[in-house]
């Protein structure tokens, strides 16, 4: 990581400060409509409590969702601690060289991952000013060597998240994710499900727009 990177201090923009009122905002409303469920059914005379817990519950989960959206979005690289093909450890900061970053979330037993792998391999040769780096989550050393000798797959950087502190940190509960970082660190776009190349070129236009 360059002394540049690590003196740059992002400062959040004013739509993360509306999107935290609406996050308040969408609390209260499943709050108020929790407890609105809950008198009508009292008053139908039918079961109450069951379905207002189960409305506020899903509201806390769609609103827990959207903070963890929030947060990482703009956010800077996450320091959990992560293993490379040595077998040290590392963090994903000490990668940083001046080039946005392209990160992908993936596990062997994961289909959508196998079938984007080649194509993602193909723009990691296409494009040298970006660096992708994939990171396996929880599988072994052996495994994850395996796996690339049986696909043929020739990655420049692969690390192992063998505690799953990254995914926990930047929110991926699905595999794959992949993660596009502009070269300061900031995370600019997250991507669910398999990526294709429409996906990848509006990742790509956007880190590479901070670079202008």
């Amino acid at each position: 990581m360059t002394a540049s990177v690590k003196s740059v201090i992002i400062s959040k923009k004013a739509t993360y400060k509306n999107l935290m009122t609406l996050i308040v905002f969408l609390f209260i409303v499943f709050i108020l409509a929790a407890s609105l469920v809950y008198i009508v059914r009292r008053q139908q005379q039918k079961p109450a409590l069951p379905p207002a817990l189960y409305t506020l519950v899903l509201g806390m989960a769609l609103t827990g969702g959207l903070v963890v959206f929030v947060v990482q979005q703009g956010s800077q690289l996450p320091d959990a601690t992560l293993t490379n093909f040595a077998q040290q450890e590392t963090e994903l900061a000490d990668y940083l060289d001046g080039r946005p970053l392209v990160v992908n979330l993936w596990a062997s037993w994961c289909p959508p991952c196998v079938r984007e792998m080649p194509m993602l391999q193909n723009a990691q040769q296409r494009h040298q000013d970006v660096r992708f780096i994939f990171i396996n989550q929880r599988e072994h050393l052996d495994l994850v060597r395996q796996f690339l000798q049986q696909h043929e797959l020739n990655l420049e950087t692969v690390l192992l998240d063998s505690s799953g502190d990254f995914s926990a940190m930047v929110g991926a509960h699905v595999m794959p994710t992949t993660l596009f970082f502009s070269a300061d660190g900031t995370l600019q776009k997250r991507y669910f499900g398999e990526v294709d190349e429409a996906v990848l070129s509006d990742g790509l236009q956007r880190i590479r727009d901070q670079l202008k």
